[in-house]
């Protein structure tokens, strides 16, 4: 599957991870918008794929306002973190630091998960 020309928002999230991370998805030719303020964006439907910081305070209104699938990310894994997210509705979790490997199977299996479901609707 090929994820070039998705576009993708960085919603919240520190300096540090949103650099990684937009580095890492821009190289895998993703369009990455930022944006420290997750109210800033939820408007805007037209993002693929959404990654959100897990302590960000408007994490489960994003969770519901967006249809993308929602990726939180934190910078330490904690178990119920991941389990709060995934109750709350998130598509997937992921800690720092990154590896390729699993970045690369978060966006290919909910950028297809996003795309195949828009396409049945």
């Amino acid at each position: 599957m090929t994820v070039s020309g998705k576009t993708v928002l960085l919603a919240g999230i520190e300096p540090i991870l949103a650099q990684e991370l937009n580095a890492y998805l821009s190289s895998r030719g993703l369009h990455v918008h930022e944006t420290p303020c997750l109210e800033a964006k939820t408007e805007e439907p037209n993002f693929d794929l959404v990654f959100c910081e897990t302590h960000h305070p408007g994490l489960h209104q994003l969770l519901q306002a967006v249809a993308s699938p929602v990726v939180v990310v934190s910078r330490v894994p904690e178990v119920n973190d991941w389990l709060d997210a995934m109750d709350a509705g998130a598509a997937d979790y992921c800690a720092a630091p990154f590896e390729k490997e699993q970045l690369d199977w978060i966006l290919e299996s909910n950028l297809g998960r996003h795309k195949s479901a828009a396409t049945a609707a």
